[in-house]
């Protein structure tokens, strides 16, 4: 753990470790939602590691368990009882990888808006947006976030997301991950406040990084601030050796998917 996380007090997830015969998994048990992430796997028996994961979602009261596998693993998986959600190229140093998920809780693999989200993929794909970048409003300045920033981001996050997997809305939590893994990025007004905020989580070993936590306060809408902020943090990424970047957005969300 960096040293700025320690110094504040707060404690990034840790991967705990399960394991049987035939395999060995990291993960991350995440209370606040009810779920299981696979961080690493090894082992020749997934569908023994499968159970063994289901077991212990159960004993806990999670709802899902995902992982992303390697393209050669996904048919045993899928033996074993998980369901392909999604292909990420470029993943694991340049392969594919498969997010593979196993649902203990029916409401979390109810999709009542399916019928609705193959509309707006259908029309994205038949609209793609324009690649290049709109002019950025005048006085408006972009920066990478430092500690100084937690808590304005922090209240950034905390207005335009409802809830989110992780404590992104705790101003702790922000600066131990920028001195850990993950680069934010900021958008400011000509009054210096700020409007719209993304971030990419690196991942070191697999040369990725996640492109995420996109957010822009409601009236700042419709004026191309994340395009600006995505094509920042790519060049961010590139400097430094993370070729492979991807996002992850719902189906729904026309703007992030266009």
């Amino acid at each position: 753990m960096s040293a700025v996380a320690v110094e504040i007090g707060i404690e990034l997830p840790e991967p705990e470790t399960i394991s049987g015969d035939g395999f060995a998994v990291k993960a991350v048990l995440s209370e606040l939602n009810r779920r299981i992430q696979v961080v690493d796997y090894v082992g020749d028996d997934l569908e023994a590691m499968v159970e063994e994961l289901e077991s212990e979602g159960r004993d806990r009261g999670f709802g899902k368990i995902f992982l992303k596998a390697p393209a050669a693993d996904r048919e045993p998986l899928e033996a074993a009882g998980m369901r392909a959600e999604a292909t990420i190229e470029g993943y694991f140093a340049g392969e594919p990888a498969v997010v593979m998920a196993s649902f203990l809780d029916d409401e979390r693999q109810a999709r009542p808006y399916e019928d609705r989200q193959q509309e707006i993929l259908t029309a994205i794909t038949t609209r793609p947006a324009d690649p290049s970048l709109p002019p950025l409003p005048a006085d408006y300045t972009m920066s990478v976030a430092g500690p100084d920033d937690a808590d304005e981001l922090a209240a950034l996050y905390g207005f335009v997301f409802a809830s989110y997997p992780f404590p992104i809305v705790d101003p702790e939590y922000l600066v131990a991950t920028m001195g850990s893994h993950v680069v934010y990025r900021l958008m400011r007004n000509g009054d210096g406040a700020v409007v719209a905020a993304a971030s990419a989580e690196t991942d070191p070993e697999h040369l990725n990084a996640e492109m995420t936590d996109f957010a822009t306060l409601p009236d700042q809408r419709g004026l191309g601030l994340a395009q600006h902020l995505l094509a920042a943090l790519e060049g961010d990424m590139e400097v430094r050796g993370f070729p492979n970047l991807y996002t992850i957005a719902r189906a729904r969300s026309a703007g992030m998917n266009r």
